[in-house]
């Protein structure tokens, strides 16, 4: 008789009701039941012993259970465990349910399994209609070796996706990740920082206020102002697209690369930097410098290539508009190239230099260095000389085809111009205004200076020289073709440092 009201039970809670959407809890298996039919018309029964229920899809067990019909709610005590579409499994040790909202709230040691991860906490509230956790308590995630704590969040195990907000730690043994609110999706170990982050893989530091960061990958997207710190490396920028493992990626707005191991810092509005072969792309404007031996080169352009060979020398291209500074030398043209191998810097075409006190123009130049140091300076075709004479006010002057110069303590000490060398030379006393012009015209000319001045002159060949007085034809004769004094156009080192807004943060 007992079995058979047991069956007649399982059988009526098994039915809906007659125009209800929601399913009605029915028992699977029970080894007491006792049913108590209260004045209202409701049905309690008080289930023990290995208890099973079911709605729909979920599966619940316990030790023991209240259930109360046609409410359709239950409350379960001892070894609670639910399974959902065998997929998802919440563990604990009492819980209420709700079955006409489908909604529960288990506590004390929850457990919240999928096939990605297990989730620790004290209260769970769980809706099975969007498959939505809800909690509000120190709670720990895990996968693999992952290890996710936050003090509240919201686990939706239908789309894979956890929300956590508050003090959110994840620790992983190849990174580690503090930020304050973080969306996480576990199937494909994929984050999305919502507020100030700080990421931790192997020596690199990643800071930013909005991303993402696909950790099975390496592969960063920040944005709100980001960096990233590495041994020998620097990166920040409005926003940073960047591959860990490959150290590799995309600056864009406010952008800069300080690579201390190349020695060089790159400011623009975008970069395409990767760190090892170096290479770099940025475009306009852009600010580079590059640490010498005992100076610092600026130079700034529209656009910047870095392309590092297979031996680990870079090349340097900077295109459009170019300028550059040094302590003692100084540059402008259209095309910037730097060879690191050879230590050389070629300019071209029509280069405009500044060296101490004078002036070079030419068709194209090399400048080498040596140990980081200026070396000896290559002038090419329609050379032009204007050089700062005793009174500022007057300006010596020589041209030619050729040019060969040496320099000594990054300052020119000699120069070499040869073919159709012509030269024109101030002569003062002591009177503000030149006493006359000496005129100089023969295959070359060499030129030796100290301490940025001219000390002496030296024509050879087919020399044809002659001194005429200011006033008795040297005031007509005191420039050459081509020869125009453009010292206000000299680099000055502020033009070639970044804006302000793109200065180093």
């Amino acid at each position: 008789m007992r079995r058979a009201i047991l069956f007649c039970v399982a059988l009526f809670c098994a039915l809906p009701k007659s125009g209800s959407a929601q399913t009605k809890i029915r028992i699977l298996s029970s080894d007491i039941t006792d049913i108590v039919k209260s004045a209202t018309g409701s049905r309690v029964y008080y289930l023990r012993g290995n208890v099973g229920l079911q709605q729909d899809a979920a599966k619940m067990y316990c030790d023991s259970a209240v259930l109360t019909q046609p409410e359709n709610t239950f409350d379960a005590f001892g070894n609670v465990r639910i399974v959902q579409s065998d997929t998802t499994t919440i563990v604990g040790e009492t819980l209420n349910y709700n079955g006409d909202e489908r909604l529960f709230t288990i506590n004390e040691n929850v457990e919240l399994r999928t096939p990605n991860s297990t989730l620790k906490t004290t209260a769970l509230r769980f809706d099975r209609n969007n498959q939505t956790a809800y909690y509000l308590t120190r709670s720990t995630l895990y996968r693999k070796d992952l290890k996710l704590t936050s003090d509240k969040g919201v686990y939706n195990t239908q789309k894979e996706q956890i929300r956590l907000r508050g003090n959110v730690v994840a620790v992983d043994p190849e990174y580690q990740l503090a930020t304050d609110t973080l969306l996480y999706y576990p199937n494909t170990n994929y984050y999305r920082f919502l507020g100030p982050s700080t990421l931790l893989r192997d020596s690199s530091t990643i800071y930013c206020n909005l991303g993402s960061y696909g950790a099975d990958h390496a592969q960063l997207n920040l944005g709100r102002g980001a960096s990233i710190l590495s041994p020998a490396s620097f990166i920040a920028a409005d926003s940073i697209s960047y591959n860990l493992k490959e150290e590799a990626g995309e600056l864009f707005a406010e952008a800069l690369v300080a690579d201390s191991a190349k020695g060089f810092v790159l400011e623009a509005p975008y970069i395409l930097y990767a760190k090892s072969p170096n290479y770099v792309d940025a475009h306009s404007p852009v600010y580079y410098r590059q640490s010498l031996d005992s100076d610092t080169m600026y130079a700034k352009g529209d656009t910047l290539s870095i392309r590092e060979d297979s031996a680990g020398f870079r090349t340097v291209h900077m295109f459009e508009h170019t300028a550059f500074y040094s302590e003692k030398f100084q540059g402008r043209s259209t095309r910037f190239t730097y060879f690191e191998s050879k230590e050389e810097l070629a300019l071209y075409p029509n280069p405009l230099l500044w060296g101490d006190k004078s002036q070079f123009k030419c068709d194209s130049a090399l400048l080498m260095l040596a140990e980081e140091q200026l070396d000896s300076l290559y002038l090419h075709q329609n050379v032009r000389i204007v050089s700062q004479s005793k009174d500022s006010s007057y300006f010596d002057a020589a041209s030619g085809k050729f040019l060969y110069g040496s320099f000594k303590d990054n300052s020119l000490e000699r120069i070499l111009l040869e073919g159709n060398a012509q030269s024109i030379m101030h002569n003062f006393s002591s009177a503000a205004t030149p006493d006359g012009v000496n005129t100089t015209a023969c295959s070359s000319i060499t030129t030796f200076f100290e301490a940025g001045e001219v000390r002496s002159v030296k024509a050879s060949t087919a020399v044809e020289a002659k001194y005429l007085p200011w006033d008795n034809g040297g005031k007509s004769a005191a420039s050459l073709e081509g020869c125009t004094p453009q010292f206000n156009e000299r680099t000055e080192k502020e033009e070639v440092r970044p804006i302000p807004a793109l200065k180093l943060r």
